[in-house]
């Protein structure tokens, strides 16, 4: 017996002599691996990649910030960058073209992608750089993540990885505003005698009354067409898709107050008070008129749109931002407003591609870019020559507030706040006190009976406060890459047709009669009950 325990202790020891070799093994291989890596990053002399993202109006590219990044990142690096950068202007211009690549599955080495649906799944096919590691590695992206609500949900994909840098922001106020408003020609309105809609059937009224007054003109315009959409749907509490009401997920097309929503929008062109071009013109199309007396009223719009037509000298108009017009179905919804704190939006986020040639270099130049240094960059600019430091506070500096036009001025130098020329690899994070205090941001806005001079930040953070759409702060569920590809085969079909429906509605090409067959075509094309349960179930989860 006692030669047997002998025996049964030798082969234990012979186990955890090998299992100690193996570990050292595995250790050192490790070690080694690292060492390989820092030793060729180590001789990397110039980091050559290209870039795809978004232009906002103005191109960066030789602006004081951009070359101040440029600068930065080879300091921090300590590698010359040579960088193609490729950028396309935001919009359908920049979407269809990314859509185009992604398919084709030849990226660039870093671009911007919209959708976490769409870069989950893209990550689990390969096309992708697994970003996990690298945000254990570097400190400036992880304190975003780790600030931001439910993370391990709303940042990582169903098989814990995380495949984009996302939209950072750091607002450190208990404000949660938003940069979208309806706005009028105040100027015509107080002209003529007409109260600024505070409902949507003084909306109606107002349009109906300068139709009468100026009857070449369409009192109702659009600035880009899904706006048209959202300014009329906050009204009514409606949504084009699956969102949620503030206490579950449901699909808009089935609700009452989606119907009711086109019917008011089919009203106002039926009888001439809407731009028959809402579904043609293009943003460079549809701003003008707001100058050129083609347009008085706007269901929705970035608010910052308000100073540039009151700040046009050869127009000569006077516009003011408001609430959304309150329905039966209460206040207006306040629509995108941005969460206090810190931390990350998903919506889309900066990806490196799979097959990049040094991926733990590019992803730690972003990283960087969620540094206060590099976010006192981008957001303010160079101390000294675009902002100053007065009591331990940030401030425009005397050359930027006392130009003609501080947008203007800013974009100049290439700073984020003016959200035009955005330097570096966007999205760079937002620092919310800049964009809340920037003399910029200052408009007309109409509330309670009268226009006062404001921040249309500090207007929509203080007025609409109790009015913020549930569905901007709504419980942040994930799905696997097979809960997603189930998502998008049933719903991407219903949604084209419900995006096609909408405008036909409005144009009278399908009538409300119809409406019972529209919603069993729906019923009919998928079943998107299945999927409403499935954001349902990811609650309980």
């Amino acid at each position: 017996m006692k030669k047997g325990w002998m025996i049964v202790i030798a082969l234990m020891m012979t186990v955890t002599l090998m299992a100690g070799c193996s570990n050292n093994n595995s250790s050192e291989s490790a070690t080694t691996k690292e060492s390989a890596n820092t030793q060729e990053n180590n001789s990397v002399k110039e980091l050559s990649f290209e870039v795809m993202i978004p232009k906002f109006g103005v191109d960066p590219a030789d602006t004081l910030i951009q070359k101040e990044w440029q600068k930065e990142m080879e300091s921090y690096l300590g590698v010359k960058l040579n960088i193609k950068w490729n950028r396309l202007q935001w919009g359908n211009e920049y979407t269809e073209k990314s859509k185009v690549m992604l398919a084709s599955g030849e990226i660039p080495d870093v671009m911007l992608v919209q959708g976490k649906d769409q870069i989950d799944d893209y990550g689990a096919e390969g096309l992708l750089a697994d970003l996990t590691p690298y945000v254990n590695e570097n400190p400036n992206y992880k304190t975003f993540v780790e600030a931001t609500p439910d993370s391990e949900k709303y940042l990582y994909s169903a098989d814990k990885k995380i495949y984009a840098f996302f939209d950072g922001y750091n607002n450190p106020t208990d404000m949660e505003p938003s940069q979208f408003n309806p706005a009028y020609r105040l100027d015509i309105f107080e002209k003529n005698g007409i109260k600024i809609p505070e409902t949507i059937d003084e909306f109606y009224d107002a349009a109906k009354k300068l139709k009468e007054l100026y009857p070449d003109v369409y009192p109702v315009g659009i600035s880009q067409p899904w706006l048209l959409y959202n300014g009329f749907f906050n009204s009514f509490h409606a949504n084009s898709g699956i969102y949620y009401n503030g206490e579950k997920f449901v699909f808009g097309p089935t609700e009452e107050n989606f119907k009711e929503a086109l019917q008011f929008i089919n009203k106002l062109y039926s009888e001439k008070l809407l731009d028959p071009a809402f579904m043609t013109d293009d943003l460079d199309q549809s701003r003008p008129k707001a100058t050129t007396g083609k347009t008085f009223m706007y269901p929705d719009i970035f608010s910052g749109y308000v100073t540039e037509f009151n700040t046009n000298n050869q127009a000569s108009v006077k516009w003011t931002n408001s609430l959304f017009p309150s329905s039966k179905y209460g206040k207006g919804w306040q629509q995108w407003a941005e969460p206090s704190g810190k931390g990350l939006n998903n919506d889309s986020g900066i990806v490196i591609s799979a097959k990049a040639k040094h991926p733990e270099l590019l992803a730690k130049l972003i990283d960087h870019q969620y540094s206060e240094k590099m976010m006192d960059l981008m957001n303010w600019g160079v101390e000294g020559t675009t902002y100053v430091v007065k009591d331990g506070k940030k401030e425009l500096a005397p050359n930027i507030l006392n130009a003609s036009n501080i947008y203007e001025e800013l974009n100049k130098y290439g700073v984020g706040t003016t959200n035009k020329a955005r330097a570096g690899i966007v999205w760079t994070p937002q620092d919310k006190l800049a964009k809340y205090t920037d003399p910029g941001s200052i408009t007309t806005f109409y509330h309670d009976g009268k226009a006062e001079e404001i921040s249309y930040w500090v207007a929509n953070g203080t007025y609409a406060k109790d009015a913020v759409s549930p569905n901007d702060f709504a419980p942040r569920v994930v799905f696997t890459k097979d809960e997603n590809d189930k998502k998008a085969s049933i719903m991407t079909p219903i949604d084209t047709y419900v995006n096609e429906s909408m405008i036909k509605f409005i144009k009278g090409e399908m009538k409300f009669s119809e409406w019972d067959d529209f919603q069993n075509k729906l019923k009919k094309m998928g079943d998107y009950e299945e999927v409403v349960k499935m954001f349902n179930d990811k609650l309980n989860q």
